[in-house]
């Protein structure tokens, strides 16, 4: 896979708007931070569309920023999936993207599950990074049950083992969504990531707000540095 994968998507996309009809979209913002070291910070903003291509068919896109406050440096990243839906809300996809850090970019490739329904959302995903024979593995699973009066609980578990870098994030979610749509989330969690300078687990915490468009985005947007509150 490459970059002319994107290109082509994106290509097939706009030059057939009749065909392409927008099921919902997420905007997000975030910001996570360790317990023990709230300098080792980050902060992102990104945002997911979705479009069906016909009953069967969907593209995603995702595009995304983090300001890694730990290591001042910016990271970027953009992803693409194809999804065949298996029923109105259940979709199997594959993704690509390209996320850029410190100046030099990492491909990364999958495959991905998902279901969203009015009572609870979860999706899986499995793929691969590769940078210039840099390679490894990514996966990760999460899920949300809605309970009422607007609040939501979930989870969520991401695991990035690439070369130099093995790191297990590990977290608790909750959101409450006010009468405009907006959604305040928090998440508290753990990650175990010895290569980051960490010793074993540490814990973490993470405020942000959502805001769905339609019924949002069926997957949650695709990077690396997901996996990380702060670097």
């Amino acid at each position: 896979m490459n970059r002319l994968f994107l290109l082509a998507l994106g290509a097939a996309l706009a030059a057939s708007p009749a065909a392409a009809q927008m099921t919902g979209a997420t905007l997000d913002f975030g910001h996570s931070f360790f317990t023990e070291d709230g300098d080792v910070a980050k902060t992102s903003l990104g945002g997911s569309a979705e479009y069906a291509l016909g009953p069967s068919f969907g593209l995603q896109g995702d595009l995304g920023y983090a300001k890694l406050h730990g290591i001042e440096d910016d990271a970027t990243s953009v992803a693409l999936h194809g999804m065949v839906y298996v029923n109105p809300e259940t979709a199997i996809g594959a993704f690509y993207g390209i996320e850029e850090l410190a100046g030099d970019s990492v491909d990364f490739y999958g495959f991905e599950v998902g279901q969203k329904s009015d009572l609870f959302d979860v999706e899986a995903y499995v793929g691969r990074a590769d940078n210039s024979g840099l390679t490894g593995s990514m996966m990760g699973l999460e899920g949300r049950v809605a309970l009422s009066s607007g609040f939501g609980v979930g989870g969520k578990l991401d695991h990035l083992d690439i070369e130099g870098l093995d790191t297990t994030r590990v977290g608790l979610t909750g959101d409450y969504t006010l009468p405009n749509g907006l959604a305040l989330t928090a998440e508290v969690g753990t990650v175990n990531a010895d290569d980051l300078g960490l010793d074993g687990s540490e814990p973490y915490v993470g405020v942000g707000a959502r805001f769905d468009f339609g019924r949002g985005s069926m997957f949650s947007r695709r990077n690396l540095t997901a996996v990380a509150p702060g670097l």
